[in-house]
């Protein structure tokens, strides 16, 4: 009878650290870049920083929304950064048959 036994590569465990904290690097540095950004965002930045789109998907997709966060100072319209990353997570769906029970959203 034929038998096969699996087993991981000598330096496996160095891989998954390496991995691992590949990942977590990347999310501090997220985590910094959010903190650096000003409180309230024009629509370039929040184009770019936030939402990573360009800013006429911004415009037609997501600002002429009413319920998006928004706050007029003289003539502009800002955004308020944390009340739109809460937006977010407020409207992210997800598939119960992708992911089951997971929180998504911004970190």
């Amino acid at each position: 009878m034929f038998e096969a036994k699996l087993q991981p590569e000598a330096d496996f465990n160095n891989k998954v650290y390496d991995i691992f904290y590949e990942i977590a690097k990347k999310a501090h540095e997220d985590v910094q870049k959010e903190t650096e950004l000003p409180y309230l965002l024009d629509r370039t930045k929040l184009a770019k920083y936030v939402f990573n789109i360009s800013v006429q998907s911004l415009d037609a997709h997501i600002l002429r929304r009413k319920d998006f966060p928004k706050v007029h100072v003289g003539g502009r319209t800002l955004y308020p950064k944390d009340l739109v990353i809460n937006w977010i997570r407020d409207h992210v769906e997800v598939s119960d048959q992708t992911a089951p029970e997971r929180n998504f959203g911004v970190i």
